[in-house]
Order: C-alpha cells, then sequence, then structure tokens
C-alpha cells in the first residue's frame, strides 16, 4: 500500500512539473531530483536509519556497477522527456515493455524458459501495447520515440543487474546511491552544454512557489518509492505476494486509473480496450512470473542443500556404520593393548 501510494504521488509530482508547468528541461530537471536523492541518503546515514554507504569497498567495486549508472540515467533521462508528452495511462502502458527485459533476465538468471502462461500474458502485454501507439488519438511522435528508448534502457538495466549477482558486492541500496551520485556529476554540465540551463532561466514560473514544492515533492517521493521498492525485493524472499513486479503493476493500475481524474485526456472506445488488456496482462504475467521464480529458487535451495547433506554425512542416514565404527574403534584399542 505505501509503495503505490508512493508511486502514485512521484508520477503526479512529475506531470505536474512537466506537462502542466512545462519545466521540459531533462537535465536539470533529473539533475535536481538525483540531488535530492543523494542529500537525503546523505541524511539517513547520519540519523542511522541506513548503514553505511561504500564503506570497505573497493573503487574496482564500484567500477564494475559503472554501465547500471549509466543504463539508470539514460532511462531516467529519456522516462522525463516522454512523460513530458504522453499520458500517464500511455505511459505506464508503453513502460510495460520492459516485460521481455525481465523475462529473459530470468532466463539468464535461471537457464530455464518461463511457464506457457506467462510467455503469452507477455506476448498480449506487447501487442496491446503497439496497439495503444497506434490507436492513441494523441499521438505525439516524439514522445513514443523517448519511451522506446526509456524501455530499453530500462530492460538492459535489468538484465546487468541480474547478471551481477553474486559478482556485484554492492549493496542495493549502494547501488542506488552510486546510481545517483553518478547522475549528479553527468548532468550538471550537461544541463549547461546542452543549454539547458540557459534556457530555464526565462521559464516563465521560475519564481512561483508551486514549481518549486512540484520539484521539492517529486525528488522526496522519488526516493522514498525507491527505497520502498528495495525494501520490498527484500522481504520478496520469504513471501510471494510481497513481489515488487506484482505490487508495481497494481501500482500502476491505480495510478493511470487516478489520474483521469487530474489530467485531461482524448480516449477512443478500441483505445480504451487495449489500456484495459494492457494492464490485467501485464498483472498476470507479474504474478504468474514471481511466482515461477519462487518455485525456481525453492528448487534451487532445495539442491544445494541437498549437496551439503551430502557432503556433511557422507555416510548417509544408516544407523548401523556408526555401531560398526565403534566396532572398528574398540578392535584397534585391543590391538595397541595387547603390543603394549
Amino acid at each position: 500500500m505505501l509503495f503505490s501510494l508512493l508511486f502514485v504521488t512521484t508520477n503526479f509530482a512529475n506531470k505536474y512539473v512537466l506537462s502542466i508547468l512545462k519545466f521540459t528541461y531533462p537535465t536539470i530537471f533529473q539533475g535536481w531530483q538525483t540531488l535530492v536523492g543523494v542529500v537525503m541518503f546523505r541524511a539517513l546515514v547520519s540519523t542511522g536509519h541506513l548503514d553505511g554507504l561504500l564503506h570497505g569497498k573497493e573503487w574496482h567495486e564500484c567500477a564494475l556497477w559503472l554501465p547500471g549508472m549509466m543504463f539508470f540515467l539514460i532511462s531516467i533521462y529519456s522516462g522525463s522527456k516522454a512523460l513530458a508528452t504522453l499520458p500517464i495511462p500511455v505511459f505506464l502502458s508503453m513502460q510495460n515493455m520492459s516485460l521481455v527485459f525481465r523475462a529473459t533476465a530470468d532466463l539468464i538468471g535461471y537457464r530455464k524458459i518461463v511457464s506457457v502462461y506467462t510467455y503469452v500474458m507477455m506476448m498480449m502485454t506487447l501487442a496491446s501495447a503497439l496497439a495503444i501507439a497506434k490507436t492513441d488519438p494523441q499521438f505525439e511522435p516524439d514522445g513514443y520515440l523517448w519511451i522506446c528508448v526509456h524501455i530499453v534502457s530500462l530492460g538492459v538495466f535489468e538484465i546487468y543487474t541480474n547478471l551481477m549477482k553474486g559478482r556485484l558486492k554492492l549493496r542495493p541500496t549502494e547501488r542506488l546511491f552510486c546510481c545517483y551520485f553518478y547522475s549528479v556529476i553527468v548532468l550538471a554540465p550537461c544541463s549547461y552544454f546542452l543549454g539547458d540551463a540557459l534556457e530555464a532561466a526565462t521559464f516563465p514560473y521560475l519564481y512561483f512557489g508551486q514549481f518549486y514544492v512540484g520539484c521539492i515533492l517529486s525528488g522526496v517521493l522519488g526516493m522514498l518509492m525507491n527505497l520502498c521498492a528495495i525494501r520490498l525485493h527484500e522481504a520478496n524472499s520469504s513471501h510471494s505476494f510481497l513481489d515488487i513486479s506484482t505490487v508495481q503493476s497494481i501500482a500502476k493500475m491505480f495510478c493511470a486509473a487516478t489520474s483521469l481524474a487530474f489530467y485531461d485526456m482524448s480516449f477512443s472506445s478500441t483505445f480504451n480496450l487495449f489500456l484495459i488488456v494492457n494492464m490485467l496482462c501485464t498483472f498476470g504475467f507479474s504474478e504468474s512470473s514471481s511466482h515461477w521464480r519462487i518455485q525456481q529458487e525453492s528448487q534451487m535451495n532445495h539442491s544445494k542443500s541437498d549437496q551439503n547433506l551430502e557432503t556433511s554425512l557422507p555416510w548417509g542416514l544408516d544407523e548401523e556404520i556408526p555401531a560398526g565404527l565403534k566396532r572398528h574403534e574398540l578392535q584397534q584399542d585391543m590391538i595397541r593393548v595387547q603390543m603394549s
């Protein structure tokens, strides 16, 4: 429930700044959000709410996460550009196309193909997303171009994260902090070289309080949403209903539905149908893949425990062998007594 609330409010705050106020300078907007994230990280560490970041870590361990930082930066930049022009339901529906990359990540991680039901849900999600773009009454080519970049970067980020499991020594919070810190370093000079800093100086709402409130809320809520997602992902090991992908799909449906009351959007009957199909199929895919993933992890854990049991008990569970060993030890003691 908390994640869904943070997800909705974060998207609403971003949409308000990007579309209503039309602050379409992603290097500055995303640079501000990631800067807020870095400051909040330091504050949470100082107050003891988070463990120390990057303590005892070598530089090459952080360098191993550099591709992940790059894909994270591309995803937030392109996502900001796409959300500025696309309605929230369309943005979230198109974002569901990243399920292909999630299934690929599961294939790489578990070396098994997902179930038939999961595969069908994924194909229906892709087909409905393409149909949404085809039947969109407010079709914006630039918005759909940037959402494609966002989908690819988000998917590659997830695949790379799965590939680095077991090799990367950074905790999830440390990885997020590195992504935020890297984004601040890169976006700060880019805002000048790309001209966003000069254009933002003429922004008409620059001295309006609602602009600053929206920017502060977007940064703080986005940071809290990411931390909540990390907590949910950690809790997923023991509870299937807490799977982050399932919770996120529910949050997307709730966000898309409630956004209709706050933001204008044109509809058609077929367009509405494809939106509903996309959201429902995404939920079906997330629910099915989470159960499938838990089954695979349980099988892997059972196989590891069996191997450990065989290693620790090479004689099996036979009760007669320890008795035989005791008789053998008595015979050895008798031989030693006779020799002495």
